[in-house]
């Protein structure tokens, strides 16, 4: 009995101790999961194009056998290839080419940015965590976590983790494939045109902005020099300032408000006949006002003070007319006031003269043709000249709506407008600024193909190198000239003149767009 009760005793034992291995193993068969992709919601042009997520890569996951070693020599040395296989644990690798088969499988993952990516001052960048640091990034940055997803496959492995034999991948789409994003108002191919003639042109700091007319929808805003936001660093130092977008930020304007004052004085009941004989030179209470290089233009109406840029006669314009009443119309034009364009991304205000500062008659003067205490953005001057074109003013948009997971689009983006000028004012300025085009002194913007109108300015800025003042040139207009579509903005930072440096920018991008 003794032995037989030690018998059994020894048996229930060694069960015991099965099941404990047993149950032990079974635990640690289990499943090695690696993460083949993670995106953010995406960023789209107005036709639902991809800016960001724009460019793939394949990458495959690979399940270590003898034959998976064989499709895969390109991609590693001997020595390399062999660890991996003969580890016997479940890896990703970049590819080529498409690799499907029982033992790897190739997913196509999304880049956020990848090489030359559109409109990269407003699409902005991430952090080294993924958030959000400028531009729509920022803006959007909740709305494009929370849209975000995840691609994963999994692999059944043993207790250390190595891949069992004959068991199937599992992939996992945690809302990777979702469509929700942000819709700008960006024309991808429009700009493309505007970044190509920006870089291909003499400007090393400036900005290209095309304005759609009757809706105040942004289509390319480009800044130059440009920056990838997979390389800030690069950027955080360069010259120029690659990170800033030039296009909101202000300047001194220059000879393009003289466009400006001239439909005020239209709008005031002066005749553009009124005439003026431009001596070179002009006297206001102290100070002596030249036009360019102290050229004398003789006899001049308002068309040939545009045409020739005259400044002496729109100095002589402003003894007509009111400074308060200028100013006003100004405010209404959005000069001295930011734009919003999105959450958290604000534009320069620039800086408009006050009216008891306007009192003094030589500030008076130099604001009539945008010099003095005055500078504005690129996109500012794109709305007064809207006004120009049209008649009426636009608040700009930049973000049409946000899309969801299907990739339908709830609109946000809407414009308001106001009429500014009449219609006598609008036709009697469109007619003007194409004379400055085909007459004037910005023949560079000259196109055989199309009909533009137009301004150049060349403003001081105060600011100097080398003992020489760093000018800001300007070339601001619209097309066609007769039934505006267009409003195109030209900024050269530090340049030489508005029809060298912008107006042959200006050229290349209406004739761009019109596909010609």
């Amino acid at each position: 009995m003794l032995i037989s009760l030690c018998f059994m005793a020894l048996l229930l034992k060694i069960m015991d101790i099965n099941r404990e291995n047993y149950s032990s193993v079974t635990r640690n068969q289990s499943t090695k999961t690696l993460t083949v992709g993670e995106k953010r919601g995406t960023v789209y042009d107005r036709n639902y194009i991809p800016v960001t997520d724009s460019k793939k890569r394949l990458i495959a996951a690979v399940t270590p056998t003898v034959r998976s070693a064989e499709y895969l020599k390109a991609y590693f040395t001997p020595q390399e290839l062999t660890e991996r296989i003969s580890d016997g644990y479940p890896f990703l690798c970049r590819v080529s080419e498409e690799i499907n088969n029982d033992h790897i499988r190739t997913f196509s993952v999304p880049e956020r940015y990848g090489e030359d990516i559109l409109a990269p001052h407003i699409v902005g960048y991430l952090d080294s965590e993924g958030k959000g640091v400028s531009g729509i990034e920022k803006a959007y940055n909740r709305y494009l976590t929370e849209n975000g997803g995840r691609l994963t496959v999994s692999f059944q492995v043993d207790a250390v983790g190595r891949v069992l034999a004959g068991m199937d991948k599992t992939v996992r789409d945690s809302n990777f494939t979702s469509k929700a994003g942000v819709v700008l108002t960006l024309d991808s191919r429009i700009q493309n045109i505007a970044e190509s003639a920006l870089r291909e042109s003499r400007i090393k700091s400036g900005a290209v902005l095309v304005m759609q007319a009757g809706t105040g929808e942004l289509l390319a805003v480009a800044s130059a020099p440009a920056f990838s936001p997979d390389r800030v660093g690069e950027s955080l130092k360069g010259e120029n300032s690659p990170l800033v977008n030039k296009a909101f930020c202000s300047y001194s304007v220059g000879s393009v408000f003289k466009s400006i004052v001239a439909a005020f004085a239209l709008e005031e009941g002066i005749s553009a006949e009124e005439a003026y004989e431009c001596k070179g030179e002009i006297t206001v209470g102290d100070t002596v006002f030249r036009c360019f290089n102290g050229k004398a233009h003789g006899q001049t109406d308002m068309a040939s003070a545009l045409e020739n840029s005259c400044n002496t006669y729109f100095i002589n314009l402003s003894r007509k007319l009111s400074a308060e009443k200028l100013l006003s119309l100004c405010r209404k034009l959005g000069f001295g006031e930011s734009d919003t364009l999105a959450p958290s991304m604000v534009t320069s205000s620039g800086v408009l003269p006050t009216a008891e500062g306007l009192k003094l008659k030589g500030n008076f003067a130099n604001f009539s043709f945008g010099q003095g205490d005055f500078s504005a953005t690129p996109l500012q001057l794109a709305k007064a000249y809207h006004a120009l074109a049209t008649g009426t003013a636009v608040t700009p948009v930049l973000v049409r709506g946000l899309t969801n997971y299907e990739g339908l689009m709830t609109l946000t983006g809407k414009t308001k407008k106001e009429k500014i000028f009449s219609d006598s004012t609008v036709q009697q300025m469109k007619k003007m600024l194409a004379g400055v085009v085909s007459s004037g002194l910005a023949d560079k913007a000259k196109s055989e193909l199309l009909s533009l109108s137009g301004k150049t300015g060349t403003a001081q800025s105060g600011i100097y190198e080398d003992g020489k003042e760093v000018c800001r040139t300007w070339f601001t207009g619209f097309f066609p000239s007769g039934n505006p579509s267009y409003i195109v903005v030209v900024l050269d930072e530090n340049g030489e003149g508005g029809n060298v440096d912008c107006a042959p920018v200006f050229r290349k991008v209406c004739e761009g767009i019109v596909g010609r």
